[in-house]
This record gives C-alpha cells, structure tokens and sequence, in this order.
C-alpha cells in the first residue's frame, strides 16, 4: 500500500497480487482488495478492477467503500444501470438527509427501476 499511496500505483499492483498469493484474510484481505481494485481501476484495467471488487463485494458486504468502487468499475464498463443501482442504494441506506428518508421507499424502489416509466 506505501507504493499506492505515494501515487507508484503501477507499481503497488505485484505487492497486492502477491499480498493475496500469500492467503490474506479479515481486514488485511478486505484492504487489500480494495487498494488493488481501486489501482486497477484508475490505470484502467477494468477486468481485473471487476474482478477484484466483485471478490470484495462479496467477502465484505459490510464495506461501503468496496460497493461504491465497484459502481465506478460498473459505470467505466457502461453498465450505468448497476452502478446507479449500487450507489443509491449505498447513498439511501446511509443519508440522514430528511427529504432523502421521506422518499427512500420510492427511490429504493426506482433504484432497481431506472428505467421504468408511465405507459
């Protein structure tokens, strides 16, 4: 992660790759998977950012942070359905915003309906 965070994300990528060869596991994994996803994403590996916050998603439903990069994965790879899907579901679980709760119900509901419209 020191070669990430000092902006070598290139570089950071084979220190994560390995990380993970070695057997990670709690929060050693879940921050792992996300600095290798979020790397690959920004350098433009899409696949392999997809893939990698997919396993996240998966082994840590809990982390928000995860979820929302892999909305951004989604939306790189034109899939702004899901990714619409993925943040407003983060954003209307997590908001404190009164309008937002007044209208959850509805907007959680068109979250998975973006393109549902009156006939």
């Amino acid at each position: 992660m020191a070669h990430d965070n000092s902006g070598l994300g290139a570089q950071a990528v084979p220190y994560y790759i390995r990380a993970l060869e070695l057997g990670l596991s709690g929060p050693d994994l879940e921050r792992c998977l996300l600095g290798l996803g979020s790397t690959c994403r920004y350098l433009g590996n899409y696949e392999q950012a997809e893939e990698v916050l997919r396993r996240g998603v998966k082994e840590f439903p809990h982390n928000r942070a995860i979820q929302v990069l892999y909305a951004m994965v989604l939306y790189n790879t034109e899939r702004y359905k899901e990714a619409m899907e993925i943040v407003l579901t983060n954003l209307l679980e997590t908001t404190n915003d009164e309008k937002l709760q007044y209208f959850k119900r509805g907007l959680l509901y068109y979250s998975t309906h973006l393109d549902e419209r009156s006939s």
